[in-house]
């Protein structure tokens, strides 16, 4: 242990080594990691401890899943998707932050529920171009969720779920408060928020120990690149890897070699919708809102259901955060009334293998209709890649 550390913090440390049980472990870690400074003298040490406070988070939520199997509960917490998913949370609080009047707006399920506090979801279906949003209202989440308060792990088990979170927060309070909850929670749930997945991929191998290779012009121009590869190979021996082949394609840093040696991490897409905007002063804290989360957050809405201030395009809004397309199939010259939901950049084996393996296998061409273009129907191959609003019809073999 370095002598740089804090005193507080060495016994912290003493703490964790003399704790019994792995859940009391990981509390004392993260304890003693609260206290670490953070600079380069400390680099080291705080990402040791996160490989294995990492590793035990791993082995309790292995051994909390083999016992809910061996169990069979089926939580309340626990959505069957339809659709694309949308999760309304907001921190607890009474009066609540209005997610329920927010579902109600947007699909008509929860009128009887407005104002009342919701113990377990609510659920309604959000219908925009024939493309069916299911809007979940999710219970609040309290200090203290990620390590199970008021239902959190469920309700932080079901956000990993979702193709969209929206951070629900009342512009007549205090909006610091409700953002720092959120985020601290998320972030101790390994929930990332819209960041892409890092630029990385760690393999096991039989042999020749930890190799990290710097794949591309910007992995090899990182600096102090061989004291980053001996510390990436402490780490990745660390959390039980003794042959390995590390691959880098880009900017790293140590806490993203880490996510990727954590299963639980998962990265998300949030927006942040500022409700109560019809009651007084919250125009400003609204601007103030958009001012300090804006370069986290690409979209920031503000909502007023007295005023009837929502935007129409939601739907559309959605689509083009997440990055997704709508292809139409077409059979016998008859188009879909409901669009197949691609990610962008999708190619026509996609499309064949969305709808059933069978069709990629016996592909043997495809017609593509494209309005706005000199020729509407061209024939393609398994490689040709589609846009919004094309209409794709698959021929077999």
């Amino acid at each position: 242990m370095s002598s740089n550390l804090p005193t507080a913090a060495k016994a912290k440390y003493q703490e964790y080594l003399d704790a019994g049980s792995t859940e009391e472990k990981i509390k004392k870690l993260e304890e003693f990691l609260s206290l670490v400074p953070k600079h380069k003298a400390t680099e080291k040490i705080v990402a040791l401890n996160k490989s294995r406070l990492a590793k035990m988070k791993r082995e309790v939520e292995e051994r909390r899943q083999k016992q809910k199997i061996t169990q069979k509960i089926v939580s309340p917490f626990s959505i069957k998707k339809e659709g694309l998913q949308i999760i309304l949370i907001s921190n607890y609080y009474t009066p609540g932050v209005g997610k329920t009047t927010l579902l109600n707006y947007l699909t008509g399920a929860a009128n009887e529920k407005i104002g009342r506090f919701t113990p377990i979801p609510e659920i309604g279906i959000y219908k925009y171009q024939n493309i069916r949003f299911q809007i979940v209202d999710m219970p609040s989440i309290m200090e203290g969720a990620s390590d199970g308060v008021g239902n959190g792990k469920e309700i932080l088990s079901q956000l990993r779920a979702a193709d969209l979170l929206c951070f629900c927060i009342d512009l007549s309070r205090n909006i610091k408060d409700q953002m720092d909850l959120l985020l601290k929670e998320l972030t101790r749930a390994d929930i990332r928020i819209n960041l892409p997945p890092p630029p990385l991929t760690i393999e096991k191998t039989g042999a020749n120990k930890i190799q990290v290779l710097y794949m591309t012009k910007e992995a090899k121009g990182i600096e102090e690149l061989e004291k980053l590869t001996e510390e990436i190979k402490e780490i990745v021996n660390e959390n039980g890897i003794r042959n390995g082949i590390v691959k880098i394609y880009g900017k790293i840093t140590i806490d993203n070699i880490i996510d990727v040696l954590t299963p639980s991490v998962v990265y998300k897409k949030v927006i942040i919708l500022g409700t109560k905007g019809d009651l007084p002063h919250t125009q400003e804290t609204f601007e103030m809102l958009k001012t300090r989360y804006s370069d986290r957050f690409p979209i920031i809405l503000g909502t007023s259901f007295q005023k009837e201030n929502f935007p129409k395009d939601f739907g559309e809004i959605i689509l083009k955060f997440l990055k997704k397309i709508r292809i139409f199939t077409m059979s016998r010259g008859i188009v879909a009334d409901q669009p197949l939901l691609m990610e962008e950049g999708v190619t026509v084996k996609g499309v064949a293998e969305k709808i059933h393996r069978s069709f990629y296998e016996s592909f043997d061409h495809a017609i593509v209709m494209r309005e706005g273009v000199r020729q509407k129907r061209k024939k393609v191959g398994l490689d040709y890649i589609l846009k919004d609003y094309d209409i794709v019809e698959i021929h077999i073999t």
